[in-house]
């Protein structure tokens, strides 16, 4: 692969060469495999094996992606982080979900809304009796409140189908955690002023199982949501700093 083509202004023909797919993965043996050959097939891959225990690595090796791994499971957002850290000189970053729910297919609208002027580019899934009810609730309460909070419309706060534009990562502050971490960089990424569209996809629900724990991770959503109402109020230095590079990058 040659050198880095813009995807923003530049030849869209070899655009693609800019933008990598990130898929954190964890004990996703049995089903990465077609995920990875698939995106693969046209666009440059990294799985962050966030500790898993079975051949998740050794399967997406097989089939042309880097690989990241950790020695131990520490959550989806310590795998995105370390995603984006290998990939910060890169125009664009597509997160993908391991478990074959986001269609491939679909990269290429993430990537066009990219090209119109989109900083962040959220998939918005079409919700269908095929997704599990508490699953709907819980996504349509938190992308309630963090619309409110965005003050941008965000219609699925927890779809982990995105195109994460540079300056957004560069700019935006992250902090490490589990799926909780998708909702505090939308809300962020919008109070600094970048710009987020949607792209609507389908969602395929098969026999997989989700890695989020209604015990574990949607407290976590919860917190972050409410540490984001107070932050409003009073913004943390970390986003003072980011704030002021981004007035004075501007300027």
């Amino acid at each position: 692969m040659s050198g880095p083509v813009s995807i923003f202004g530049g030849d869209s023909d070899a655009g693609r060469r800019d933008v990598w797919v990130v898929i954190a993965a964890y004990n996703e043996a049995a089903v990465i495999r077609g995920v990875v050959a698939e995106v693969a097939a046209g666009w440059p891959v990294v799985v962050v094996d966030d500790g898993s225990r079975d051949a998740t690595a050794e399967v997406a090796r097989q089939h042309r992606a880097r690989v990241l791994s950790f020695a131990g499971n520490r959550g989806k957002g310590h795998a995105l982080l370390a995603g984006f850290q290998a990939l910060a000189e890169y125009d664009a970053v597509v997160t993908m979900d391991a478990d074959g729910q986001h269609p491939p297919e679909c990269l290429a609208s993430f990537v066009r809304a990219a090209e119109t002027g989109a900083d962040l580019v959220l998939g918005r899934r079409a919700f269908s009796a095929d997704m599990p009810s508490f699953r709907r609730f819980a996504n349509g309460f938190s992308s309630g409140w963090a619309t409110a909070l965005a003050g941008q419309r965000i219609s699925d706060s927890q779809c982990g189908y995105r195109l994460y534009g540079r300056n957004v990562l560069a700019n935006t502050p992250i902090t490490p955690g589990r799926y909780e971490v998708e909702s505090e960089v939308v809300v962020r990424a919008a109070r600094l002023g970048f710009r987020i569209a949607e792209v609507e996809i389908p969602t395929v629900y098969g026999e997989e199982t989700s890695q989020i724990r209604a015990s574990r991770d949607v407290p976590r959503i919860v917190g972050v949501l409410a540490r984001l109402t107070i932050e409003g109020l009073a913004p943390p230095a970390a986003m003072r700093a980011a704030r002021a590079r981004k007035l004075e990058a501007a300027a």
